[in-house]
């Protein structure tokens, strides 16, 4: 049973218990007839005006992801140094003044 069929057998059952009431107490049938009238024709246009509100409403819109433009990761540039060599003064070999005889 749908929600629907619930509450209209709940109606149904709610009006009955009070037409009995209002009979019980000497009410005549034409008012009971009219007032019962009014409550339908009633409740048919709240529900006609719900369905309306209901399709009036648009539908939400998912909030719009902004463009956030990412930076790149920036490389460091590391001056790398060039391996220094190492300039060792090289003595050039001392030639021995050897005294030659004249």
């Amino acid at each position: 049973m749908t929600n629907e069929e619930r509450k209209r057998k709940k109606a149904v059952k709610k009006i009955k218990t009070a037409v009995r009431k209002a009979v019980n107490k000497g009410v005549s049938k034409r008012v009971i007839e009219d007032t019962l009238g009014q409550t339908i024709v009633k409740a048919t246009e709240k529900v006609a005006a719900k369905k309306a509100a209901v399709k009036k409403t648009p539908a939400k819109q998912a909030p719009a992801e902004e463009a956030v433009a990412k930076k790149a990761p920036v490389k460091k540039a590391v001056a790398k140094k060039a391996p220094v060599k190492k300039a060792l003064a090289r003595k050039a070999p001392a030639e021995e003044a050897v005294a030659k005889p004249i």
